[in-house]
């Protein structure tokens, strides 16, 4: 689960760069065939034998160099060539990153992964991009251009981030051609925006592919931060709107405010997808048709109402959402499984290790919870509102008019199509009323909730 939280963070936003890499890597998928394309004859008996001998290869575990020079010694290769290099890949050993662990175990496992998450991202930046312009002079305004990037991924919308610093005239045109929304980002220099971002400002103001697309403006300060003024000014005299609240932040990013540039990223993304889902209203309105059936079936299925609260480890962050996809998960230990879409803001929370509390609604008052929790919501607004509620021991917040409550923590999550399903354990819990029935949430259909 590491290795896909690295990929969302760091290379998701890369995804093409990311490709043209794992193109280059020599290392063959475990289990595929050997690829038979123009060999014949010889040829093909070869292609089996070198094969084979990767896979004993990797089963003797043996190092990189080592295998290598047996590969060669079988004359799997050309003289002087490496496995893979002229098209003949390699079960390899190891991967020797410069920068980071060496990588033993699950090599083509791992990188068969990086494959899958790639082109998917790649697919959904070719449905919806944003593009992500910054600078950044201490990293801080760098921090908040990556967290942005998340909440932008994991609502399904492909991003493209450039560093202004670095990109040409030509390169933040094209983005912004390509794009279906942009942010821009910069730190207060001397009272305002860096030389950079001036720069790249102007260009995309001048663009006439950039009218009518959806915008935002964040940055970082020490004193008064009035580059993010300055963005926001210029960008609503030349009449763009804006698909969140401007972010500010003073000198270093708290979780918090982490947390506030992933909601910002998911409000774009939510309002760029809703443009697209109008362009395809008819097709989809005939897919509806024809899955009405199986989609009724699944709407039969029943949950209990519940509200999920999670906090960050250093409880500066903290979420909370409405959830009907809940249930027991095992006996010994106690657990339960919640299925979290990916684009809801309480998902960066509830990764492995994370702690948060099930409040288990009744069927009394689960009508004034559910109003207030599905309301829309500024970046960061706290859920809950008036709300009666109580911190539990871990941290999370306990409704008090709840009529039982789970103290979890979790285990793994599993992805599943649009929504992650999180395992976690039961730390500890109690009834709250015990006349009271659980409230259950009847659905027609289960292409929504």
């Amino acid at each position: 689960m590491h290795w896909r939280y690295f990929y969302d963070c760091m290379l998701a936003p890369v995804a093409k760069q990311v490709d043209a890499a794992l193109k280059k890597l020599p290392v063959a998928a475990q289990f595929a065939p050997p690829c038979y394309a123009g060999k014949t004859g010889l040829d093909v008996v070869k292609a089996d034998v070198g094969f084979i001998f990767s896979r004993l290869l990797s089963a003797l575990n043996l190092d990189i160099n080592t295998a290598t020079n047996l590969r060669l010694s079988v004359g799997g290769s050309r003289k002087g060539a490496m496995p893979g290099v002229a098209g003949e890949p390699l079960v390899t050993a190891a991967i020797c990153p410069l920068h980071g662990p060496i990588i033993r175990n699950s090599v083509t496992e791992l990188v068969r992964e990086y494959k899958l998450w790639t082109d998917e991202k790649i697919r959904q930046a070719e449905e919806a991009t944003v593009a992500v312009f910054y600078a950044s002079a201490y990293g801080n305004t760098s921090a908040l251009a990556q967290a942005i990037s998340r909440g932008l991924l994991r609502a399904g919308v492909g991003v493209e981030t450039i560093n202004c610093e670095m990109a040409t005239v030509a390169e933040l045109q094209s983005a912004i051609q390509r794009c279906c929304g942009f942010v821009v980002g910069s730190p207060t220099l001397g009272g305002h925006m860096p030389t950079p971002m001036k720069e790249a400002l102007g260009v995309i103001l001048n663009e006439p592919a950039a009218k009518g697309k959806p915008t935002g403006v964040f940055g970082s300060f020490g004193w008064s931060g009035e580059a993010v003024d300055e963005m926001e000014q210029l960008l609503k005299d030349g009449g763009f709107s804006f698909g969140f609240p401007p972010i500010r932040c003073k000198f270093k990013p708290t979780e918090g405010m982490l947390q506030i540039c992933e909601e910002s990223g998911r409000d774009l993304a939510r309002e760029i997808r809703k443009g697209k889902a109008k362009q395809r209203s008819t097709s989809a309105k005939s897919a509806v048709v024809s899955g009405s059936g199986v989609e009724q079936a699944v709407g039969r299925v029943v949950g209990s109402l519940c509200v999920v609260s999670a906090i960050s480890g250093d409880r500066d962050a903290q979420s909370a959402m409405l959830a009907s996809w809940v249930s027991q998960a095992s006996f010994n230990p106690p657990g339960v499984t919640v299925a979290v879409a990916k684009e809801r803001a309480l998902e960066s929370l509830v990764l492995v290790g994370g702690k948060f509390a099930l409040s288990v609604l009744g069927d009394k008052n689960a009508g004034a919870v559910s109003k207030q929790l599905l309301k829309p919501f500024q970046p960061g607004e706290p859920r809950f509102g008036d709300l009666p509620t109580k911190q539990a021991s871990n941290g999370a917040t306990i409704l008090a008019d709840a009529i039982s409550y789970l103290e979890c923590t979790v285990q793994t999550r599993m992805e599943s199509g649009d929504h992650w399903v999180i395992y976690a354990t039961v730390d500890s819990g109690d009834v709250l009323d015990e006349k009271t029935l659980t409230a259950l949430h009847h659905r027609k259909s289960g292409s929504r909730y």
